[in-house]
C-alpha cells in the first residue's frame, strides 16, 4: 500500500514539475502578425533547478533524435570568386521631390528620417572660428556616457542625464526647468521624440527605459495620465527613439520586435517579430537564435507610411553552431508597411554572422539624384564599413552589389559583400599590407606578431587558432551618419581597429578578444585608426577622408595624425561645416564639408560619445554637446577617457 501511494506522489510531483516548467516557459501574445501567439522557450523558466532539468532533457532528446540539417560543403575550385546582384535603376520609381527643409529638432538624430543634418547657416565656414561657450550645465546626479542625441522643443532642450533622469533645460541659459525620474535606469538610452498633439491627445515627449514606454508633459515633465496606464506602458526592453506615423507610435524592442502602438491611448495594435525562425508553435531552446535586436534604431517614411529597421547580429556573437542557417532578419535592413501590416522587403548584409558586425545605427532615409532620376533611398551603415544603398520602395540595390567567396575553407560556398560602390568606408578583409608602415622597425614588429595567426576575407573564429581581424568596434558605430539630402553627401565617422580573437575550447560560446597593439601601445596596423568621411552618393565615391582624433605623444614624435577610435558621430550643416567629436583626445572639431580641413577645435572637459544638436534661439544659432565621457571606451582606454556630467552650448561671440 505504501509503495502504491509513493508512486502516486511521484507521479503527482512529476506532473507538477512539468506543469510549473511549461507555465514559466510559455508566452502568449496574439498581437504578432508573423508568429504563432503561443511560444515556449525553456530559457525563460525562472526556477533555476527546473530550468536546468528542462534544458538538459531537451538537449538529450535533440542530440539523440533530431537529425541536423548540415549543408553540403561545395568544392571551392568549381565556384566563381564573385557573384552579383545587379541594379535595375532604370525601372525604379522616379519621384517628384517633396523636400521641405526644417530647422526643427523634435527627434533624436533630428527627424523621422534620421538624417541629422541642419539647414542652419548662421554659424558657417567663415565665422566658426569665433565660437565660444554660451553656457554650461552640470546634472549633479552621476557621471558617465550618454548615447542619446538631445531634442529641442519650445525653447527647451530635452535630454537624459548620467543619473538616469530626463531633464529640460532652457536653451538660452542652460538652466534646469524640470527633471523626471523613470521607473528603471537608462531612460531614452538612444533617443526620444516629441509629439505636437492634436484634438485626440495632448503634446508630449515619448521615450522608453528598461521597463516600458513613457509620455511626459513638455511643460513640467509630469506623466500624461491619459496615455496608457497613467502615462506609462509596460513593454519589452527598448532603447531607441520611437517613430510616429499617423496615429501609430512605433518602437523597437528586444523581444525582438517592432511594436505599433496607438499614439493616443497606448494600446498595442500589432507587432512584427524580428526572427524568421521560430514562426511555429515551439521555440527550440537548445538550438535557438539569439540576438537580432533592433538596438541600432528605426526610421519612418511618413508619406509612404513605411518604417525601416536595422538589426543587430545573431548571438552568441562569435559562435554559430547552436543557431544553424542564415539567421534571417539579423544583420538586416527591414521595411514594414504600416497600413497593410506586412513586410515589404528585408536585406541581410551578413548571412549567419560570427564576426559581431551588426548594422549598429539607424537607417537614414532620403532621396538621390542619379542617372537623370530622383529615387527614394534607404542608407544602411555597418560595422563592416559598408554603405548599403537600397531603393526605399523595393529594397533593390542602387549600385551593383558584388559578393565575394570567403577565404575560409570551412565555409566554402559562402559569399559576402565586397562592395565597389559606394566605396566602403573601411575594408573588412585583413591583408599583410594593412600592417603598420610608419617605419621599418614597427613594421618588423608587426610582421613578427602575425606569425601563426589566420587572417583574410571572412575567416571564421575558432578555438584552434588566433584570428587577426578588424574588431566589432570597427566600421560605423551606433552614432551613424549625417546626410545632406540636397547635395546627396553623406558624412560619417568610422573606425579601423585590429584585434585577435580565439574561442575557448572548453566553451566555444565564450572567447578571448585581445588588442593587436605593438610594444608602444598603439595598433599594429596602418593609420588612420579613426576617420571622418564624406561620400558623394551620386558617384558612389569617397569625396574626402581625414583622421578623426590625435595622439599628441605620436604627433610630438613627428608622426602624422593617426586618428583614434571614436564614437561621437557627425553633424553637418548648411554652413558648410561638419562638427564631430568622440575621439580619444577629447576635442570637438569643426571641419570644412568641402575638403575635411579643420576650421576650429575646442577641448572638452570629458569625452562626448553622441553627435551634437543645433538650434536657433533669439536669432542666434547654438550648438549643444554632451560631454559626460565614460562608457565602453573608459574600460578600453582608462589613460585617455574621463567621466563627468557636463553639457556645453556654444554660440558666436557677440560683436
Amino acid at each position: 500500500m505504501f509503495v502504491k501511494y509513493l508512486k502516486k506522489l511521484i507521479y503527482i510531483f512529476l506532473l507538477l514539475f512539468f506543469l510549473v516548467g511549461i507555465y514559466q516557459a510559455i508566452n502568449y501574445d496574439p498581437k504578432y502578425i508573423n508568429r504563432a501567439p503561443i511560444q515556449i522557450d525553456f530559457n525563460k523558466i525562472r526556477t533555476p533547478f527546473i530550468k536546468r532539468v528542462f534544458l538538459k532533457t531537451e538537449y538529450l532528446i535533440h542530440k539523440t533524435f533530431v537529425k541536423k540539417n548540415i549543408p553540403k560543403i561545395e568544392n571551392a575550385d568549381n565556384l566563381p570568386k564573385y557573384k552579383y546582384i545587379y541594379s535595375d535603376i532604370e525601372n525604379y520609381k522616379n519621384i517628384v521631390e517633396d523636400k521641405k527643409p526644417s530647422n526643427r529638432w523634435h527627434r533624436s538624430n533630428q527627424n523621422s528620417e534620421s538624417q541629422r543634418f541642419s539647414e542652419l547657416d548662421l554659424i558657417n565656414e567663415n565665422n566658426v572660428q569665433n565660437l565660444e561657450v554660451a553656457w554650461i550645465y552640470k546634472s549633479n546626479d552621476d557621471v558617465g556616457q550618454i548615447q542619446s542625441n538631445p531634442i529641442i522643443v519650445d525653447d527647451k532642450i530635452i535630454v537624459p542625464t548620467p543619473g538616469h533622469y530626463i531633464v529640460a533645460l532652457d536653451s538660452k541659459s542652460g538652466k534646469e526647468i524640470w527633471r523626471f525620474k523613470s521607473k528603471s535606469n537608462f531612460p531614452a538610452q538612444r533617443g526620444l521624440i516629441y509629439w505636437e498633439g492634436n484634438e485626440k491627445s495632448n503634446p508630449g515627449i515619448f521615450f522608453s527605459d528598461q521597463l516600458g514606454l513613457y509620455k511626459l508633459n513638455i511643460k513640467d515633465g509630469t506623466l500624461d495620465k491619459k496615455f496608457a496606464e497613467n502615462g506609462f506602458k509596460k513593454t519589452v526592453l527598448s532603447k531607441t527613439a520611437p517613430v510616429i506615423i499617423d496615429d501609430n507610435l512605433i518602437i523597437s524592442t528586444f523581444a525582438p520586435s517592432i511594436d505599433f502602438i496607438n499614439l493616443h491611448n497606448g494600446k498595442t495594435k500589432w507587432k512584427f517579430f524580428l526572427k524568421k525562425k521560430n514562426n511555429g508553435f515551439y521555440v527550440n531552446s537548445n538550438s535557438r537564435l539569439g540576438g537580432c535586436n533592433p538596438w541600432g534604431g528605426i526610421s519612418g517614411d511618413k508619406k509612404n507610411k513605411i518604417v525601416y529597421i536595422s538589426t543587430g547580429n545573431a548571438q552568441p556573437d562569435y559562435y554559430g553552431n547552436k543557431r544553424p542557417g542564415k539567421n534571417e532578419y539579423c544583420n538586416s535592413i527591414i521595411a514594414l508597411d504600416v497600413e497593410n501590416k506586412k513586410k515589404i522587403f528585408d536585406f541581410q548584409e551578413i548571412s549567419h554572422d560570427v564576426w559581431n558586425r551588426d548594422i549598429a545605427s539607424p537607417p537614414i532615409l532620403g532621396s538621390l539624384k542619379i542617372k537623370d532620376k530622383i529615387i527614394n533611398i534607404v542608407i544602411g551603415l555597418s560595422k563592416t564599413g559598408n554603405i548599403i544603398l537600397l531603393d526605399r520602395l523595393s529594397g533593390k540595390p542602387i549600385y551593383d552589389m558584388r559578393f565575394r567567396l570567403s577565404d575560409d575553407k570551412s565555409t566554402f560556398g559562402s559569399y559576402y559583400l565586397d562592395l565597389e560602390k559606394p566605396n566602403p568606408l573601411e575594408k573588412f578583409e585583413f591583408l599583410k599590407k594593412d600592417l603598420i608602415n610608419i617605419n621599418s622597425e614597427l613594421n618588423s614588429e608587426a610582421q613578427e606578431k602575425i606569425k601563426n595567426k589566420k587572417f583574410g576575407f571572412y575567416i571564421k573564429p575558432s578555438a584552434n587558432y588566433d584570428l587577426l581581424t578588424w574588431t566589432g568596434y570597427g566600421g560605423v558605430p551606433w552614432t551613424g551618419g549625417s546626410y545632406d539630402d540636397k547635395n546627396d553627401i553623406l558624412y560619417v565617422n568610422s573606425n579601423k581597429i585590429p584585434g585577435v580573437i580565439r574561442l575557448k575550447e572548453e566553451n566555444p560560446e565564450k572567447y578571448n578578444l585581445k588588442s593587436f597593439n605593438l610594444s608602444n601601445g598603439f595598433p599594429g596596423t596602418k593609420p588612420p585608426w579613426g576617420s571622418l568621411n564624406a561620400i558623394d552618393l551620386r558617384s558612389g565615391e569617397i569625396k574626402w577622408k581625414v583622421p578623426l582624433g590625435e595622439y599628441e605623444e605620436l604627433t610630438k614624435l613627428g608622426y602624422s595624425k593617426t586618428g583614434t577610435e571614436n564614437y561621437g558621430g557627425a553633424l553637418a550643416t548648411r554652413g558648410n561645416i561638419v562638427f564631430a567629436s568622440g575621439s580619444l583626445d577629447r576635442k570637438l572639431r569643426a571641419y570644412s564639408s568641402k575638403n575635411g580641413k579643420v576650421l576650429w577645435e575646442h577641448l572638452l572637459p570629458n569625452h562626448s560619445f553622441v553627435a551634437p544638436s543645433t538650434y536657433i534661439r533669439d536669432n542666434e544659432q547654438y550648438l549643444i554637446v554632451i560631454a559626460t565621457g565614460g562608457g565602453v571606451l573608459k574600460k578600453k582606454y582608462p589613460k585617455y577617457v574621463t567621466s563627468g556630467d557636463t553639457y556645453i552650448a556654444y554660440k558666436l561671440k557677440q560683436k
